[in-house]
Formats: C-alpha cells, sequence, structure tokens
C-alpha cells in the first residue's frame, strides 16, 4: 500500500518541480535580457502607436568607407523602402530614428585644476543618447541639434578622477587639448555583462564635431583628403516600422548589404532575446559565439552577446523541463483513450440499460393515466 501511495506521489511532484522549474527560469531569462536595454528601443519609440517597430543594429570594420557624409544616403534609402512598403510618409511624423558612433581611442582628459585623466572616446551621432538610455546623474545629454557641438557626456568614474564631484554640468573639460563643456555625468551600466565588456576604462561621448577637432588639433590626416579629420562609422542603429514580418531586417541588408557585402554584420535587436529564438540558437551555439570577420564590437553588443549565450542555455535547459509536463499530459491522455475503449462495451450497456428504463416507465405512467 506504500509503495503505490509512494508511486502515486512521484509523478505529481516531477511535474510540480518542472513548472517550478520552467516559471523561474523564465523569470530569470526576462530579467537578464531586461537589463540589455538598448535592445529595447523599439518598444520605446512605439510608445502607444498600434504600429509595430523593430530595431536593428549594423556593425562594420573599419575598412568599411561607411562615415558620416553616407548617413544621409542612408536615411534616404530607408524612407524609399517604406513609401515602397505604404507607410504614411507625408503626415509630417518622424517615422524612424538612427543613431551612429565610432570608437575614437584613448585621450588625455584635463580639467581647469591641475588633474588629469585618461578615457576612452567614443563619437556618437544621430539620437544616440535615445538608444543608450544611460542613467543621467547630473546635466543633460547633448544632441546633433544643438547649435555648438562641443557638449561632452562623462561617466561618474572620471567626473570623480577629474573633479571630484559627480555634479559637475557646465565644467569645462580638456580632451586631447580640445576645450569642451561637460554636458552630463552618466552612471556605468551595473550588469555584469557590460562590466566585464567595459573594462576599467573610464568613458566619454563626445559629438563628432568635437572628435574632428581632436583629429585637427592631434594632426591626423585622412587618407582621403589629407587634412585632418574624423568622421568613421563603426555603428549604425536604426529603429523603423516593420509593416511585415522581417521588412527592417531585409530593409537594412539591402541598405548595407551590396556596398558593405563582408565588412558589415546586422542583428535583430528586437526579438533577439525571445525564448524560442534562443532555445532554436543552442543548436549551433557555438557558431553564434565565434566570429572572424575583423569587425569590433562595442562594448554594449558583446554584453548582449554575453546574455544571448547565457540565454540560450537557460531557454534550452526550461525546454527540456517543459518536456516533463507535456509527456505526463501525453501518458494520461493515451491513459484515458485505452480506459474509454476498455469499458466502451460496458458503458453502451449500462447507457442501453439507462434508456430502456426510462422508456419502461415513462409507458407505465402513460397507462396509469389512461
Amino acid at each position: 500500500m506504500k509503495k503505490i501511495k509512494l508511486k502515486k506521489l512521484i509523478i505529481p511532484a516531477v511535474n510540480t518541480a518542472a513548472i517550478a522549474g520552467i516559471l523561474i527560469l523564465s523569470a530569470a531569462g526576462s530579467h537578464s535580457a531586461a537589463k540589455q536595454k538598448y535592445n529595447f528601443t523599439a518598444e520605446k519609440w512605439q510608445g502607444e502607436s498600434s504600429e509595430s517597430f523593430w530595431q536593428v543594429s549594423s556593425f562594420f570594420d573599419n575598412d568599411s568607407g561607411f562615415d558620416t557624409s553616407r548617413v544621409r544616403s542612408v536615411r534616404g534609402q530607408i524612407m524609399t523602402a517604406l513609401k515602397n512598403a505604404s507607410c504614411d510618409t507625408e503626415s509630417g511624423m518622424k517615422l524612424f530614428t538612427d543613431a551612429y558612433c565610432a570608437d575614437v581611442g584613448m585621450a588625455k582628459i584635463k580639467c581647469d585644476t591641475s588633474r588629469r585623466a585618461d578615457a576612452e572616446i567614443t563619437a556618437v551621432g544621430g539620437d544616440f543618447f535615445y538608444f543608450h538610455s544611460f542613467d543621467l546623474l547630473s546635466g543633460a545629454y547633448f544632441s546633433e541639434e544643438d547649435t555648438m557641438q562641443d557638449g561632452v557626456v562623462i561617466d561618474s568614474q572620471l567626473a570623480w578622477e577629474i573633479y571630484g564631484s559627480e555634479d559637475v554640468a557646465g565644467k569645462n573639460i580638456y580632451i586631447n587639448g580640445v576645450k569642451c563643456y561637460i554636458s552630463g555625468v552618466v552612471a556605468p551600466p551595473a550588469d555584469k555583462a557590460s562590466k566585464k565588456c567595459m573594462g576599467d576604462s573610464m568613458r566619454a561621448y563626445v559629438s563628432y564635431d568635437t572628435a574632428n577637432a581632436m583629429a585637427v588639433y592631434g594632426g591626423s590626416a585622412s587618407a582621403e583628403s589629407g587634412s585632418p579629420s574624423f568622421k568613421n562609422i563603426t555603428c549604425y542603429e536604426c529603429v523603423l516600422p516593420q509593416p511585415v514580418e522581417n521588412f527592417a531586417s531585409k530593409t537594412m541588408d539591402d541598405v548595407f548589404g551590396t556596398s558593405y557585402k563582408g565588412s558589415v554584420r546586422s542583428v535583430s535587436n528586437t526579438d533577439r532575446f525571445t525564448p524560442s529564438k534562443r532555445a532554436k540558437a543552442f543548436r549551433k551555439i557555438s557558431e553564434s559565439v565565434v566570429h572572424d570577420d575583423g569587425i569590433k564590437l562595442p562594448f554594449w553588443e558583446n554584453a548582449s552577446r554575453i546574455t544571448e549565450y547565457r540565454l540560450s542555455w537557460l531557454y534550452a535547459f526550461r525546454r527540456l523541463l517543459m518536456a516533463i509536463p507535456a509527456l505526463t499530459l501525453a501518458w494520461l491522455g493515451f491513459r484515458l483513450i485505452r480506459l474509454y475503449r476498455r469499458s466502451k462495451a460496458e458503458l453502451r450497456k449500462r447507457a442501453a440499460e439507462l434508456i430502456d428504463r426510462i422508456i419502461t416507465k415513462h409507458r407505465k405512467n402513460s397507462a396509469e393515466n389512461a
């Protein structure tokens, strides 16, 4: 009797544990994905709109030839694709947004006092800080719409290093001798993946005008013109409408695929962390980790790829756990079918007897009433 009771308890216990594991892994996966905020810009852009939007990021090697002079052409090609897809491009509303950037390298940082530091400089354009909404501690982000393009966003580590405070918005900062002002101070990303990819370097984000001024001051010459300049782009991000499936990814492939073939790699950000996609990617997990195309990725994309790798394992294990209740339901269904087939004759017999009793009773009542 005890063996029978124990056997009856095993199946419910195993299924309960499996369901609990599924819920825990689902919550852990969602929490881990949510930390990579830049991948969810399409949701922010969509807001309360009923229209679907999609985010695509494209990464270029340093020798691709893609630079700031090509951005207007890219935007024009995107608008043409939207018109061809019958999107409403005449309403005056901004249908898509984009951002671009490139790593400038390490630079010497000075302030109005004697303090100095070294920092990693990133040149940014478009709606960069809309895509990368760091936690702003003081000041504000600069924009490509600003009349003066000498604003700089620095991280809190750099702010403390040169001024001993986070509340330094508006103060002067000198980057390789170029005078700028601190537009805002941001907190470095706190998630483990981003910390691992960023390293210990302090960071500053500047406009392309400032990056050009740094090139002029430093005397680095453009290969094409011989004049000092910086206009290279190694990361281009875009959020655009998705009227049909795969429209956004196909559009960006059409824009960059021919001219920069072999020098660009694109990512569909919006669905990269979905359980189905990550579980499916588990089958080719080694291919998703190793790349030999020579494209250097920014820290936020490397952090997202680390998260992808972890989620592939997590959701693959979750899929295994989901097999337990699925197999249990199949087994119960099989048992019910067998039980029904075995007792079908008995059920027919009892149904016939019941019908016969009802008819007999009805006839008896009719005879008594007559």
